[in-house]
Parts: C-alpha cells; structure tokens; sequence
C-alpha cells in the first residue's frame, strides 16, 4: 500500500495571482494621487507667485498649469510648471529659477511642491494599502 501525500497550494496560487494582477489595480489609485498632487501643486503655484511676483508679472500666475504623463509601460508623472505658450509663462526663468542682478528667486514652485509633499506620500500610501487583499 503506498501512501500519498497532498499538498495545497491553492493560497500560493492566489497569492501569486494577487502580487501578478497588483500592478494592474494600483495604477487607476497612483493615477488619481499624482493627479490630485499635481492639482494641488499647481493651484498652490499660483497663489504663491500671485502675492510674490508683484504688478511686472500679473500674468505668470496663471501660467502655471500641469501635464499628466502616463507611458504605455505603466510609468505614471507630471510636469508642472509656467507653460512658454501662455502670456508671461517665460517670466518662469526669472520668477523661480535663480534670479538675475536685480532680482531675486521667488521659489513659488519649490514652496509649492513642499508644502504639498506629506500629502501626495499619504496618497501613495492609500494607493497601494490593501494591495494584497
């Protein structure tokens, strides 16, 4: 008489198929927290370089604005910034970049991406939370 012996695997198998389907599900989630981010980032931009850049620059406030980048790989981005195509979007050079002689950098931009980092690691966090339940 010989003896068998069973081995289920059946919670490998999920396992396995959760962490191959995982990418899939998180993208929509790390989508919508860039997105947010870069929104929020944008928004901030703005109304930092509204009260900083004075009467010269009235316009490059609202040059700012973001383009979300999503590659077919997966990869997942934003830029933000004064678009050149926009009236005063050029000032950006001047505005947040290191100044000239008789100016000085705002940092409009780097205050706003700071101000808006714990926010976009929290979105990150629930982004991926619960990924292999």
């Amino acid at each position: 008489m010989t003896d068998s012996i069973v081995f289920d695997f059946s919670e490998v198998n999920k396992l396995v198929a959760d962490l191959n389907a995982a990418p899939l599900r998180v993208i929509p989630n790390l989508r919508k927290a860039v997105e947010v981010t870069a929104r929020n980032v944008k928004d901030d931009w703005q109304k930092n370089s509204a009260s900083r850049s004075g009467i010269h620059a009235k316009k490059y406030p609202s040059s700012v604005d973001y383009d979300l980048k999503l590659n077919f790989d997966g990869q997942i981005g934003a830029e933000i910034g004064p678009n050149l195509g926009k009236a005063q979007g050029p000032l950006g050079i001047l505005e947040d970049a290191t100044g000239g002689v008789r100016s000085r950098p705002q940092h409009a931009g780097r205050d706003a991406l700071q101000s808006n980092e714990a926010d976009f690691e929290k979105g990150i966090r629930i982004a991926v939370d619960g990924l292999l339940s």
